[in-house]
Formats: structure tokens, C-alpha cells, sequence
């Protein structure tokens, strides 16, 4: 175990320790209906101003991550976006959040704080934003697309998310690689730029393809 996370785990069973005088002996418990919300900070960065975080962690156990690279003297702002699924570990105070590339290990400190492992003596540290928009970015993705009658559908593979697609942006050349491959009603893998709108419940309402990139007949996630 890395020294940064020994020293973390110090910080969390020490306030756990501490409360209020009237109730010493009470455990703060974490249950993962007290996780799901919108997370947001500045994490340190070797080489840039600072970076921007969001993470989106949802009741399903999906997520949506969200980083901006301040600009500075030498380099323009960059945003980079991942999603996935995320999970509990251990006694339920670390999250592991899967998606593509390597994954990341968030401790929690208490019920609106996330600390994230890292190799770093800074501290990265989100903090829940109850006020926070949903996630709207557009981000690149790949899935599985499928026509039937009138609609179209995407299934997200990191996900496993579902949604109808809409027909603006480009769903035009998408439409017109989906037959010349053959779709008529068949799936097949798609790599686009895109951005999902969301319904009341958290379901996704639609994808709307940006970009489309990457069509390949039969092919799966």
C-alpha cells in the first residue's frame, strides 16, 4: 500500500473517530444511496495551471468524468471525458470507476467528499455540487447501432446504456455507411462523437451523433 493512500485512510478513520460529544460511539455508515450525485474540484497538475474535474456518479452505477486543462502561458485550455461504470471495494468507502483506460480509485472521506489515489503528494480532492447541470459534453464513443422500422437506436459499450437516436446533426452519413454496409435491421459497431440528453428519471432520452466516425457490419463491442 502507497504511502498517499496510508496517509488517506489515516484522515478517514480519524474522522470517523470525531463527532459530535452527544454521540461518540455512533459509525458514520456509506451506503450507496447516499453516493450518486455531482462531484466537482481542481486537481493539482505538473505542467498546467490545473485541471478542472466533474464526475457524474449515478444511481445505476454509471459514470460520466469530465476534465478541463487550464490554459496558461504555454498550452491552450483541452478537455478530456470519460464514462464507464463504477463500483465499491472493500467496506464501501472505495469507488473504482472502469472505463477506458486505466482506472481510477476514489476514497470517501465523508458523504460530499471523493479523494482520488494517485501517485501524487497533492491532494485531489471533489466535493458534491448539488446545484451541478446534468452532463451534457459531447464526448467520443463507440457502441452498437441498429435500425427497426422508423427509429434507430445506440447501445453505448462501456455503459451498456440505451438510446434513441435522434436525426439531426450527422445522422445523415451515418445513415448512408449504415446501408451501404447492409444494416437493413442489423447491428453493427459504430465509433462517433455525440452527446446524450436525459430524461426526468435519468434514462437517456436521445443521442445526438455530432461526428460520425466508424461503421463496421457485425461487429461487436
Amino acid at each position: 500500500m502507497s504511502l498517499k493512500r496510508l496517509q488517506i485512510l489515516f484522515v478517514i478513520v480519524l474522522v470517523a473517530s470525531c463527532g459530535d460529544d452527544r454521540d461518540s460511539n455512533s459509525v458514520v455508515e456509506f451506503t450507496d444511496a447516499s453516493l450518486p450525485g455531482v462531484y466537482a474540484g481542481t486537481f493539482p497538475c505538473d505542467g498546467c495551471a490545473g485541471i478542472e474535474t466533474v464526475l457524474w456518479l449515478r444511481a445505476d452505477k454509471r459514470f460520466f468524468f469530465q476534465q478541463r486543462y487550464l490554459a496558461d502561458d504555454t498550452q491552450q485550455a483541452m478537455d478530456a471525458y470519460n464514462l464507464g461504470r463504477w463500483s465499491n471495494v472493500g467496506d464501501d468507502r472505495e469507488i473504482v470507476l472502469a472505463g477506458a483506460g486505466p482506472a481510477r480509485t476514489f476514497m470517501r472521506l465523508d458523504r460530499d467528499v471523493l479523494i482520488m489515489l494517485t501517485d501524487s503528494e497533492l491532494e485531489h480532492r471533489l466535493i458534491r455540487d448539488p446545484g451541478a447541470p446534468e452532463f451534457s459534453a459531447t464526448i467520443r464513443m463507440a457502441g452498437i447501432m441498429r435500425m427497426h422500422g422508423d427509429g434507430t437506436s445506440f447501445t453505448e459499450c462501456l455503459t451498456g446504456l440505451v438510446a434513441p437516436v435522434s436525426r439531426g446533426g450527422d445522422f445523415a452519413r451515418f445513415r448512408h455507411q449504415y446501408r451501404s454496409v447492409g444494416g437493413r435491421s442489423k447491428p453493427a459497431y459504430v465509433e462517433l462523437e455525440g452527446r446524450f440528453s436525459w430524461s426526468d428519471d435519468g434514462r437517456p432520452k436521445s443521442l445526438t451523433i455530432t461526428q460520425f466516425s466508424t461503421i463496421k457490419a457485425n461487429g461487436a463491442c
